[in-house]
């Protein structure tokens, strides 16, 4: 029974807050320029609902990456959650790919064009293609991006089928990219829950950068396999231990 109570109490107290956050923030991002919108206001953001939430993140390999050029993070996808805990750790700006149904939602939908979040079409293929082409203005601004190639929060903690959008702008911008595995975000708020757990410990890995360069369509796609069995394995050896 206390344990129900904690949780209500926690629950209505960071939706609370994520709604006065996501209103502060929203206004700061017009005073601010791209680098600070992305680096110090949207991590002093995300860190405070992770800190509501009494989340405490153990992260391995941050040395894998790379502080003076752009990269693209490919990272499985458990929760919500998964964005505020990699703007919080990754000590460079990010923006993130996104599918269009966020794009719809207010005020997030500002932050997210504020921020330069990209629109990804997943149910029409070329569109999708295009707005991942035009996503290497991001790199131009000195922005990383984070790209979840499922494309979609797992259900079951499996993962889904890795598309290659992220090594195809990784061939065309030129630029590396770096896997990351997060692990255990999903037990904070599970999906389509609005629940919050307090206090649980998530994991991020870091693996070393790829390089993705002059890569034909069959080489992305073998390296979107490679990516997502590294994630596996890491997922694996998170959960044992």
């Amino acid at each position: 029974m206390l344990r129900k109570c904690k949780t209500v109490v926690v629950t209505l107290v960071w939706w609370t807050i994520l709604v006065f956050d996501a209103l502060i923030f929203a206004l700061t991002l017009l005073f601010l320029p791209d680098r600070f919108r992305n680096g110090i206001a949207l991590k002093t953001a995300s860190a405070l609902l992770l800190k509501t939430a009494g989340v405490k993140v153990r992260v391995k390999g941050m040395e894998n990456v790379l502080k003076e050029k752009p990269q693209i993070f490919v990272a499985n996808h458990e929760s919500w959650f998964d964005s505020f805990v990699l703007s919080t750790v990754l000590p460079v700006p990010v923006t993130f790919a996104s599918k269009k149904e966020m794009f719809k939602v207010p005020v997030y939908s500002y932050i997210m064009r504020r921020l330069h979040f990209i629109c990804v079409d997943r149910e029409r293929a070329r569109e999708a293609v295009n707005s991942i082409d035009n996503a290497t203005v991001v790199f131009d601004s000195g922005l990383s991006l984070v790209v979840f190639p499922e494309g979609t929060t797992s259900r079951t903690g499996e993962l889904g089928s890795f598309k290659r959008g992220a090594a195809l702008l990784a061939a065309k911008a030129r630029v590396p990219i770096v896997p990351v595995t997060i692990i255990d975000t999903r037990k904070i708020r599970l999906r389509e829950s609005p629940w919050i757990h307090f206090g649980l410990q998530v994991g991020i890995k870091i693996s070393e950068p790829l390089d993705a360069y002059s890569m034909d369509r069959q080489e992305q796609q073998n390296t979107m396999k490679l990516i997502k069995a590294e994630i596996e394995r890491n997922l694996k050896d998170g959960s044992d231990g």
